[in-house]
């Protein structure tokens, strides 16, 4: 849908911000009907959580949106994808946490099963420009920090608590400088409904369950399970408007299948860090 609006015209500022302000007032009016006590959060907690709706959320959105305004949207995933190394290096030499060889082993399997089933082998991929690989390497640096920060404060708060804070973060940073650049929201209402969308079903839920998820599982274990988003993609398309895998496709699908059984059966392993986490 996004990149439909790109096509007619539409800049990946004015997108990305839009996708977290639906996401921020659903959940703001969410919580305001059945969770009223997860609006109340402490005020020191106030500048990690700015921090991580800022850097992390937008910066997220912000970043991908402007990668694939200028390449492959595959191309952009799996370059996105290498934050995941920067994650499982941190886990290892800066929260002193145990990174066996089979999460290893998991990470670099995904990786080269993503290759693969986004189809980056075809040389008409590779037709990309310098400054829309630069961004997805950006993408990659804001996606680490989404991972680690999250890990962090879901320990001790709410999910629906950081991203309401989180999404809440990102709107006023993006309304300063909408006021700062004079940039307008569309006119159309239609834009504003599709976006609405992708907010909520397309921002809200799965961050969601995403930072769910990090209350039990280890981030680097997290992000590797996430790859399997190019698998479902496909099977979506297939299903939905039948388009077909290439044969080199479905193997980088069983690759990454492959990758995230291997990190499953190293939860055995001791993921207790012997530092404080940062």
């Amino acid at each position: 849908m996004v990149k439909a609006f790109f096509k007619l015209g539409y800049s990946p500022l004015v997108l990305a911000q839009m996708r977290i302000w639906w996401a921020f007032l659903g959940l703001l009016l969410s919580l305001l009907l059945i969770r009223p006590a997860l609006l109340r959060v402490s005020r020191r907690d106030l500048p990690a959580l700015a921090i991580f709706g800022a850097v992390g959320l937008a910066g997220v959105q912000l970043s991908y949106y402007l990668t694939i305004a200028r390449i492959n949207i595959a191309v952009a995933l799996l370059v996105e994808y290498l934050g995941l190394v920067v994650v499982t290096a941190f886990e290892r030499y800066h929260r002193r946490q145990a990174v066996g060889t089979r999460i290893w082993g998991a990470l670099a399997l995904v990786l080269v099963g993503a290759f693969f089933a986004v189809g980056a082998y075809q040389p008409s991929l590779f037709s990309v420009n310098l400054p829309g690989v630069m961004l997805g390497l950006v993408s990659a640096a804001f996606f680490a920090f989404y991972l680690l920060r999250a890990s962090t404060l879901a320990q001790r708060l709410d999910t629906w608590t950081m991203l309401l804070y989180g999404f809440g973060a990102g709107s006023l940073l993006w309304a300063g400088f909408d006021l700062a650049t004079g940039t307008s929201p569309p006119a159309d209402w239609r834009i504003w409904a599709v976006m609405a969308l992708l907010g909520l079903i397309g921002t809200l839920l799965p961050h969601g369950l995403f930072l769910l998820a990090l209350r039990t599982i280890r981030p680097s274990t997290a992000g590797i399970v996430a790859t399997a988003e190019p698998v479902f993609a496909g099977v979506i398309a297939f299903l939905a408007f039948g388009d077909g895998l290439q044969p080199l496709q479905l193997v980088g699908a069983a690759i990454i299948i492959a990758g995230i059984i291997i990190v499953q059966t190293a939860t055995g392993e001791p993921v207790i860090a012997t530092a404080p986490l940062q």
